[in-house]
């Protein structure tokens, strides 16, 4: 019986994981299989899933799972997920990209088939953030733990002493996972993705309660508000540099700049955010941002005033 390999891609909120997937998109390794993904995003509307639909193309296949984590929330959808791929599209492999607060403990779990084979984890952390992001969640070193490759990424943005710091925390998580430093989540595909990872046999420890409540746990709430149709730069990079978003790890969406003619993609993590303008509008005229950080709902007002601020003048 033909079984297909599986790859689980994780890592904390806004480490890389949807570039690496993006890159491997666009690879020779890619161009030579067939890859079906599935996405999980936990806010309801997923940026990371519309962004990889729109440029895998009509031959590619991509489950996007939305409105909960695949751990948890909305773990019996993914296990539905993953049936119907194996039976409709018979991929050569399947890479299942987890939310930011994912433990992939849990995602191996529901992805236990007679039709599929572990293939690695890999776990992608921010170089600049790591140290401090372990301290909000429990999943950080659950991500670590659990890898066949950790990618130390956003290496730019560190000092060769930050760097050692944080693979010596990776170290102490993980004895004998392989460390690659990446700018860009750029890493081999071929080195990543088909590597028969050596755990493919061993069993899994059984779940505890926590793992279906570690949101409630963390205090990881998601926000998705409607941008103006049009943002200033540099009223949104005040904004950004604000008290509102204070507790905000993540936030990602498609937006439109003053001046441009078409959308971008929008992304920050705390004191950092880029813009990427789009070939063209995967988002079908939406323009949004998603907020992901702790108790988010208490500073609803305080995003949604300060996102309605970032409004370009009209003249």
């Amino acid at each position: 019986m033909h079984r297909i390999a599986y790859v689980v891609v994780t890592g904390f909120l806004g480490a890389g994981k949807t570039t690496l997937l993006r890159r491997l998109v666009h690879s020779d390794f890619a161009a030579q299989r067939r890859i079906a993904f599935i996405v999980n995003d936990l806010a309801d509307v997923d940026v990371d899933g519309q962004l990889l639909a729109g440029e895998v193309g009509p031959a590619g296949v991509v489950v996007r799972l939305s409105s909960g984590c695949i751990c948890c929330t909305i773990r019996g959808e993914f296990e539905a997920a993953v049936q119907n791929i194996i039976e409709t599209h018979q991929p050569d492999m399947l890479v299942v990209e987890s939310s930011g607060v994912t433990n992939p403990q849990t995602v191996l779990h529901g992805l236990k088939h007679p039709r599929l084979r572990l293939d690695a984890v890999i776990t992608v952390i921010d170089a600049e953030r790591f140290l401090e992001y372990m301290r909000y969640s429990a999943a950080v070193e659950t991500q670590v733990y659990m890898a066949d490759f950790v990618l130390i990424n956003k290496c730019d943005l560190v000092t060769a002493e930050q760097r050692g710091k944080v693979e010596a925390q990776v170290r102490r998580f993980n004895t004998k996972c392989a460390i690659l430093y990446t700018q860009h989540a750029d890493a081999p595909p071929e080195v990543l993705f088909g590597a028969h990872a050596a755990h493919v046999q061993r069993d899994l420890p059984a779940l505890d309660a926590h793992d279906h409540d570690h949101l409630h746990h963390d205090e990881i709430e998601s926000l998705t508000l409607p941008a103006p149709a049009l943002l200033a730069e540099d009223k949104l990079a005040d904004f950004l540099r604000s008290e509102a978003v204070r507790d905000v790890y993540r936030a990602k969406g498609f937006v439109q700049i003053a001046g441009d003619d078409g959308p971008s993609l929008f992304n920050f993590v705390p004191r950092r955010f880029g813009l990427e303008r789009l070939p063209h509008d995967v988002a079908g005229g939406q323009r949004f941002i998603q907020f992901i950080g702790r108790r988010l709902t208490q500073r609803e007002a305080a995003l949604r005033a300060g996102l309605l601020g970032c409004a370009a003048p009209i003249h």
